[in-house]
C-alpha cells in the first residue's frame, strides 16, 4: 500500500470531509497522496448480500471513493476539490465474507485540468484481488466552496 502524503491527523481531517454515504458504510482512509488513495473496511453483517458475501455496491463505494479521491489530492487539503464520476466500470472477481478487511488501491492513470481517469484494485487482508476497475472522473467545486 503507498504511504501516506499527509501526516496521521491531517489524514483524519480529510477522511472526516469525506462525507455521506462513505462515513454511513464506515470507510477508513487508509492513505492518501498525489496520484493515489486508499480507502478501507471491516467487513460486518450490514454490508452483506443475501448469498453472505460483500455486496457489489458497497465493493462500488469503496472503488468509486478511493478513484474519486485519487485525482483530488492537494499539499492543503482545504484546497482539495470534490470528484464527480463520470463514467466506471467494475469486475468482481472474489467474494469477500463478515469479518475480512478489504481495501480498495486507486492510482491516478491520467490527468488533464478537469478530467482524470483512475484504476482500482479491491484487495483482502491476504492482498487477494477481489475486484478491480476504472473510472473517469471531472474534478469539482473546493470542498471549501459547497454548501454545508
Amino acid at each position: 500500500m503507498p504511504a501516506s502524503d499527509y501526516c496521521p491527523a491531517t489524514l483524519q481531517q480529510v477522511q472526516a470531509s469525506v462525507t455521506g454515504f462513505f462515513q454511513e458504510v464506515g470507510c477508513e482512509l487508509l492513505a492518501y497522496g498525489a496520484d493515489h488513495a486508499t480507502v478501507g473496511l471491516s467487513l460486518t453483517a450490514q454490508h452483506l448480500n443475501n448469498a453472505s458475501t460483500l455486496h457489489g455496491g458497497v465493493m462500488a463505494t469503496l472503488m468509486d471513493v478511493a478513484m474519486g479521491l485519487c485525482g483530488t489530492w492537494e499539499a492543503d487539503p482545504a484546497q482539495r476539490r470534490v470528484a464527480i464520476t463520470l463514467s466506471m466500470s467494475l469486475n468482481f472477481s472474489a467474494p469477500a465474507r463478515v469479518g475480512s478487511h478489504v481495501r480498495a488501491v486507486a492510482r491516478c492513470r491520467s490527468s488533464g485540468n478537469k478530467v482524470f481517469m483512475a484504476g482500482c484494485d479491491l484487495l483482502d487482508q491476504d492482498d487477494r484481488l477481489i475486484a478491480f476497475g476504472e473510472g473517469v472522473f471531472k474534478r469539482g467545486a473546493l470542498r471549501t466552496e459547497l454548501p454545508v
